[in-house]
Formats: structure tokens, C-alpha cells, sequence
């Protein structure tokens, strides 16, 4: 029996009329009515708009189905020797800062030495004043190990190769390229010129390099970040990869690496040596996948949050390196981050102009941070490290909160160092040849 196909039924409806009844429902969907297929347009009327679609936080864009870490099992993988400390102790730790002289028997050596075994200070920060020689810094580093053999010491340098090299090459160092032109050759290539790297700071004693740097080059009048080289390139999958490379042959040697500078730095206009920075403008979110990336696989160390600012990561106008929401909310909650988070040197001027190093360092542990770092100044003696003890003491006794913050960042960070201690490969053997010898 003939279907009667329904007038304004279009070709595919008459085609599907046609169809066996078992197939009729599935046809139902092609009949358009022939007036809407011939206008093809939809006409609007004046002053039509979408409905606005909401654009993801960055938060949002980031979440994932990882489980954020419980601060506390910091604490409970510590063993049990450590957990007897002090609370000033404890902010000991917390604290890297720089030191004067380039001997073991400088009075600035000697004084960073004799805090270091007080657990006044957790580490040092090496600049160029530092070193004289290869000899001299290596003497220098074993006396400050040597201070605290239980619970050895940070001993830092910010070594990138280019421009940023604390170590110069008549100093022990190799000659290492920067990360733009690391990131010209192979991986292989990258591989054993950071082997190199981290075989030399290894054995001048240091523990700790304040790198690799994962800023996206995406902004190429960068002043600070794409203008010397600092980063491996505006892609994040090559960045993410060569500053992998990185961190391992580090770790291979026994030194923590530090991921730098959350939230990203490539897109800035401006350094924030010189003053505060609001990336809102120009940061966009491919600049958070390294870090994202880096995290995931493990391969974050460290992580140094910089003096940045970033609507939707920071509150308005406190920069990452003291912000909660950056470091608790984004770096602890969404990105499950549960390693040592680092500030980037709180006497830069986008910090100390604005707060003390008391209050700044207050912020950070507030925020969730780990060790702040602290350059002082000319004529600037330990009174302002026993200063920043005695007032986050007080805080820690009126506020089991803040005194929390401060047990949970010593955990993570004597943790931290009891692994650069296990992954320190055994001194090797050597014959010395006595030959020739009065």
C-alpha cells in the first residue's frame, strides 16, 4: 500500500515515507520542512545577541582528577629524630639566605656556618661575590655541610647557563649555552651539557640550582626572560622536555632543581627585580603547562613562585610568591603540587618595598610557602634573621593555624634535604700518584 507523504515534506522525508516501517522512525529526523530548507537563513531581529558563554577560570582549566596531598604526611614521613625540633628551629629552616666572604675563615662564612649549625638559617644563597676560586668555594660549601651533617644545609646558585652562571668557567664550571640555544640542538645534546652542569656544581658542593627556567618565550621584547636567552622556547612541549632533561641530570648528581617563575614570566613587559608585575594583560594559559606538566611527571623538585600577579591565580595586588590563593589554592589544590615551594628573593624590589622582611616572610608561610629566600644587604647582619624568628614564633604561639604552616613547610623541606642526601652519588675512589712526591 502507497504512504501518503505529507505536503512541505522535503526530498529526504519523501525518501524516508518510502522507507520499510522499521526504518521509518529512524528517517524521521531528515524531514525538514521545505520553507526552512529553501530560506536557508535565519532571520534575527535588530539587536539580536548570544547568550553569553562563561569562560573557564584558570582554575577550571586546570582542575584535574588528581587528589591534592594531605600536608600532614609530610610530617609523618619524617623520621622520627626531626620531629623533636623547635619551633624557632623549625623557622630556621625556612630560611636561605645570602653571606659575605669567599673563605671558610671569612667572618661571613663563619657566621652563615655557625647559623646553619644553630638551625638559625636552613641554607645559603651563592652570588659572584662568593666565589673566588674553584678551591675556595668548594672549601666553603664543605664547612657549611659540615655544620649540620644530619640535616645538611641548602646550598644554592641560580646556574642556567648563558648570562646566568654564578660559576664562570676559570671557576670550575663548564662553559654551558643558555636554553635558547640549548633548545637549537638535540635532547642528547642538552643531556650532556647539563650532565656536565650538574657533575661541576656537584662537586663544588652544591646541593641546589635554582633552575631550570620554564617561562614560555612568548614575548620576544621580554627585558628580562626572553632578551638573554632564559628560556628553551614559546612552545610548551619543547620547554617541558629540554628543562626535563634538565632536572634529571641534576638529580642524577644530587641536586634539587627549582621550577621558575610561577605562574610564568615570558609574557611580562616589564622585571620584577625592579618592581611588581601584573601579568594579566599579556600571560596566557600555555604558560601554566609546564609547570602543570612538570608536577604531573614528578619532576618538580622545587618550585620558585615569582613576584607576579595574575587575576584568577593571585588575590589583587599580592604577588604569587606570597599568595594563597596561588600557592594553597592553585599549586596545592588544583595542580596537587606537594613539594617545596620556594619564593623568589624577597629583597627584590617588588616585595621589600612594600613589606619588611618580617612581614614578608609571615605572608609567605601564611600563603603555604616553603623557604623564603633573603638577600642581605650591605651592613645587614643575623638581627633580622632573629628578628623574622621571634615574630613567627609569637604568630605560631597565638595561631595553631600558622603554627601548623610552619610544621608542615620544615616537614616537606627536611624531607627535601634527606633526599638530596640519598640521591648524592658515592664519592668515587681515587689513587692519588705519590710519585715524584718529596
Amino acid at each position: 500500500m502507497a504512504r501518503t507523504v505529507p505536503h512541505g515534506f522535503n526530498r529526504s522525508a519523501r525518501r524516508c515515507a518510502a522507507a520499510p516501517a522499521v526504518s521509518l522512525a529512524l528517517c524521521v529526523c531528515l524531514a525538514v520542512p521545505a520553507a526552512a530548507q529553501e530560506d536557508e537563513l535565519i532571520t534575527r531581529p535588530a539587536g539580536w545577541q548570544p547568550l553569553p558563554v562563561a569562560k573557564p577560570s584558570i582554575s577550571e582549566s586546570f582542575a584535574s582528577t588528581c587528589q591534592p596531598v594531605d600536608p600532614e604526611l609530610a610530617w609523618f614521613r619524617l623520621p622520627q629524630q626531626f620531629r623533636s625540633a623547635t619551633v624557632e628551629e623549625m623557622i630556621g629552616q625556612l630560611l636561605v639566605v645570602s653571606y659575605g666572604g669567599t673563605r671558610p675563615d671569612d667572618a661571613g662564612v663563619a657566621a652563615a656556618r655557625d647559623a646553619i649549625a644553630r638551625s638559625r638559617i636552613g641554607g645559603v644563597l651563592t652570588f659572584r661575590h662568593n666565589i673566588a676560586s674553584a678551591g675556595d668555594i668548594a672549601a666553603v660549601n664543605r664547612s657549611f655541610m659540615e655544620a649540620r651533617p644530619d640535616l645538611p644545609p641548602i646550598i644554592a646558585v641560580d646556574q642556567e647557563g648563558g648570562l646566568v652562571m654564578r660559576v664562570k668557567p676559570s671557576e670550575g664550571a663548564p662553559s654551558t649555552p643558555a636554553a635558547a640555544d640549548i633548545a637549537a640542538g638535540s635532547e642528547d645534546e642538552a643531556r650532556a651539557a647539563y650532565d656536565d652542569m650538574a657533575a661541576a656544581l656537584a662537586t663544588l658542593g652544591f646541593n641546589a640550582n635554582f633552575g631550570p627556567v620554564v617561562d614560555l618565550a612568548s614575548n620576544p621584547d621580554n627585558p628580562v626572560i626572553a632578551r638573554f636567552g632564559r628560556s628553551f622556547g614559546a612552545d610548551p612541549a619543547t620547554v617541558t622536555d629540554y628543562a626535563t632533561v634538565f632536572a634529571e641530570a641534576h638529580r642524577a648528581a644530587g641536586i634539587g632543581t627549582a621550577l621558575k617563575h610561577f605562574p610564568g614570566h615570558g609574557s611580562s613587559t616589564d622585571d620584577s627585580h625592579e618592581g611588581a608585575i601584573d601579568l594579566t594583560a599579556t600571560w596566557s594559559r600555555q604558560e601554566m603547562l609546564p609547570f602543570r606538566d612538570m608536577i604531573a611527571s614528578g619532576e618538580a623538585d622545587m618550585l620558585m613562585a615569582g613576584h607576579l600577579t595574575l587575576k584568577g591565580v593571585t588575590e589583587a595586588d599580592i604577588p604569587a610568591s606570597l599568595s594563597q590563593s596561588a600557592i594553597t589554592g592553585f599549586l596545592r589544590e588544583t595542580l596537587c603540587y606537594d613539594g617545596v615551594v620556594v619564593s623568589d628573593d624577597l629583597a627584590m624590589d617588588a616585595v621589600s618595598s612594600r613589606w619588611d622582611a618580617v612581614e614578608a616572610v609571615t605572608m609567605m608561610v601564611e600563603a603555604g610557602g616553603d623557604l623564603a629566600l633573603l638577600s642581605l644587604g650591605t651592613g645587614q647582619g643575623y638581627e633580622v634573621i632573629d628578628a623574622i624568628s621571634s615574630a613567627l614564633a609569637e604568630h605560631a604561639r597565638q595561631s595553631p593555624e600558622f603554627a601548623a604552616k610552619i610544621r608542615q613547610a620544615y616537614a616537606r623541606i627536611a624531607n627535601l634535604k634527606l633526599d638530596l642526601t640519598e640521591w648524592r652519588p658515592s664519592p668515587l675512589s681515587t689513587e692519588i700518584d705519590t710519585a715524584g712526591l718529596p
